[in-house]
């Protein structure tokens, strides 16, 4: 579906699209070309952020190939270049690739106010109550965000990891089946795909059953394996990691190779990767 509010323009239409729209709402001008590679990390970036806030930024991108006069008068020397128009006036500009919260920050200071997809103050509350393990009103809350912003991919991230704590995984595995191609292809969306596959995985047996055979088979590294993945698939991280730096001299290369799987999934700066990716560390350079 294309947005209303990303458009292309040219050298006859600059005045009427750019200058003369500023003055009922910001526009933001990307200058690129086919030929650059930046433009193409850069572009998609503006496009996926101004296209939530149609009443608020008009996104037009002029090709300066095919545009070079205004290039000139705007004395553009480099691209990707991205001028911000308010009231027929030059209100904010950069030139090259910059992370996604920079870009955000870059048009609110340009708007003088707030873009609404801006969710930083909702994640903040998100964050606070799985810090808690409060998951039943994370859960809640996320739910309903979901709902009215479905094209948000960390809160829907969020909520597939709350159904996973919350022992649902089958409907985290359907939330993230309905995403479409694109969004699947999102690096937080494969970890929670990753960490749907250990929980299908976990082996049927108990954790006492696995931890006797494993009495019996001390040097069994397979079994470490599933006990390690059924501690992770019950949400026993702590549990999951011990078990494994337990075992870490019998075989280093599976053991490590699990860990770093388990750190992925539950990204860095969760709190139990941030404190074993420090003891792993210190058994390996010790």
């Amino acid at each position: 579906m294309k947005n209303n509010n990303i458009i292309d323009v040219n050298e006859i239409d600059f005045e009427s699209k750019v200058l003369d729209e500023s003055s009922n709402r910001l526009v933001v001008v990307d200058f690129w070309a086919p030929w650059c590679g930046p433009c193409k990390q850069l572009t998609p970036v503006l496009e996926k952020i101004i296209s939530l806030s149609p009443d608020k930024i008009t996104l037009a991108k002029i090709n300066i190939d095919e545009n070079q006069q205004i290039a000139a008068q705007l004395r553009i020397q480099s691209i990707p270049a991205v001028f911000a128009f308010k009231e027929k006036q030059l209100v904010n500009a950069f030139q090259g690739v910059i992370p996604e919260t920079e870009i955000i920050s870059f048009l609110e200071k340009a708007l003088g106010g707030k873009l609404n997809n801006n969710f930083d103050d909702f994640y903040l509350e998100i964050d606070t109550l799985l810090k808690n393990q409060n998951f039943d009103e994370a859960q809640k809350k996320l739910e309903d965000f979901v709902s009215e912003n479905s094209g948000e991919i960390k809160g829907v991230c969020l909520y597939a990891n709350c159904l996973i704590e919350n022992n649902q995984p089958d409907k985290a595995k359907e939330l993230i089946d309905a995403l479409d191609d694109e969004s699947l292809n999102n690096a937080d969306v494969q970890k929670i795909l990753k960490r749907i596959k250990i929980v299908d995985a976990k082996d049927t047996n108990s954790i006492e059953s696995l931890k006797a055979k494993l009495h019996k088979s001390p040097k069994d590294t397979k079994l470490v394996l599933k006990i390690a993945d059924t501690y992770f698939a019950t949400n026993r991280f702590d549990d999951a990691f011990e078990i494994l730096l337990s075992y870490y001299p019998t075989n280093e290369k599976l053991i490590k190779e699990k860990l770093l799987t388990f750190f992925d999934v539950l990204g860095f700066g969760h709190e139990s990767v941030i404190l074993y990716r420090k003891k792993l560390s210190s058994i390996m350079f010790s």
